[in-house]
């Protein structure tokens, strides 16, 4: 931030402590959030956070440190771009930590909404899987919550993210064969998507059988979803959510040191790829219920 640009943010500041500080103030008072104001003034949205009120998901500095150099420079060279996503942390009217519920969707000023979910187990609430860190803090026009990272705006749903990354293309097709497409449009869900190469892992023989017997694929592709949403900051060891397949069989979700296996079988590859309905967890290998298991050896669907 220039030099210049403090002083008046700093001015801003102290010709309001008398009444309360706004949600612009507050900030610029915030140690933590001198990356989000540099960036606020930079896309010019001062006067519109000053305009009415709202409720601000504020990254902390430490949130920033975290984006890519080169995701912040390209934003840094598009003002445009920069507002869009700094309205993608703005939300009209005063919301606070007890105004909203699991799974609650708000619309932001970019137009888009955001995923809010609490998980009971560990205390955590998140915007988009981002976890708030500090609920509540009062400006005089509204609140702010403050996130442990930068969020980025979702691009489809699930289907979306599967046709959009090649190493799910297998994925794709099965999805495509078994009918599937339409139900993973379903809102809220979790895919946990098996890549190329998990496909890969299963003998031959038995991944023909599979593919080949439409209901049986049904059961193994929806043995992957999850009807809500679970994003990693609310997964949690010895976790047994049920699936979405016919007989709701659970998933066994194991979270250590080491990361995050479903079954005692499959690693969560990539995390926490953000869709409009839900959440997708890249996983390694593919998961397939007993039943199918017992099938594929004896004929038999149990």
């Amino acid at each position: 931030m220039n030099t210049m640009l403090t002083v008046l943010l700093v001015a801003l500041v102290g010709s309001q402590c008398a009444a309360g500080a706004d949600l612009v103030g507050t900030l610029v008072a915030d140690s933590t959030m001198s990356t989000l104001v540099s960036l606020v003034t930079k896309a010019g949205l001062v006067p519109a956070l000053q305009s009415g009120d709202f409720t601000v998901f504020a990254p902390t500095d430490a949130a920033f440190a975290k984006v890519p150099n080169a995701t912040l420079n390209s934003l840094l060279a598009d003002t445009t771009a920069l507002a869009d996503l700094l309205k993608y942390h703005v939300v009209a009217g005063k919301v606070m930590k007890s105004d909203v519920h699991n799974e609650q969707t708000v619309t932001t000023l970019a137009g888009t909404k955001l995923r809010v979910n609490i998980y009971r187990h560990n205390n955590v609430v998140t915007v988009e899987g981002v976890p708030i860190g500090t609920f509540d803090v009062t400006a005089s026009n509204g609140y702010i919550h403050k996130l442990d990272g930068v969020m980025m705006p979702p691009s489809g749903n699930v289907v979306d993210a599967v046709v959009a990354t090649p190493d799910l293309s297998t994925l794709l097709a099965a999805v495509t064969k078994a009918g599937l497409a339409d139900a993973l449009k379903g809102d809220p869900l979790t895919v946990f998507a098996p890549t190329n190469a998990a496909f890969a892992k299963i003998d031959s023989g038995d991944l023909n059988k599979i593919l080949n017997n439409q209901q049986i694929l049904q059961e193994v592709l929806t043995y992957h979803v999850v009807d809500h949403t679970l994003y990693s900051a609310g997964l949690y060891n010895r976790e047994v959510p049920h699936s979405i397949d016919s007989h709701q069989d659970r998933l066994r979700i194991s979270v250590s040191s080491s990361g995050v296996r479903i079954n005692n079988v499959a690693t969560v590859t990539t995390a926490d790829i953000s869709v409009t309905n839900g959440v997708v967890h890249v996983i390694d290998h593919v998961l397939i219920p007993l039943r199918v298991v017992v099938w594929l050896s004896t004929g038999v669907i149990g």
